[in-house]
């Protein structure tokens, strides 16, 4: 796998962040063929939604501050 960041070649076996910059690997912006970090169908499901459910919590996180308060 090639890192996104900082173009590292690496192998996603021992995980999903660059040995060398630490930057993150998403399983959205990789495919599987490229990829291989999974050992099984059931490693990448867990893998995708543990992903949305990172992003969700984060969008979530975000939006929290977004609205101002109107107190006339």
């Amino acid at each position: 796998m090639i890192c996104p960041r900082c173009g590292y070649e690496f192998e996603p076996a021992n995980g999903l962040s660059c040995p060398r910059c630490g930057a993150p690997a998403s399983c959205a912006g990789v495919s599987c063929a490229e990829c291989g970090a999974c050992s099984s169908p059931f490693e990448r499901l867990r893998r995708q939604v543990a992903e949305r459910l990172a992003d969700a919590r984060r969008s979530d996180d975000g939006s929290a501050g977004d609205e101002p308060a109107n107190e006339s």
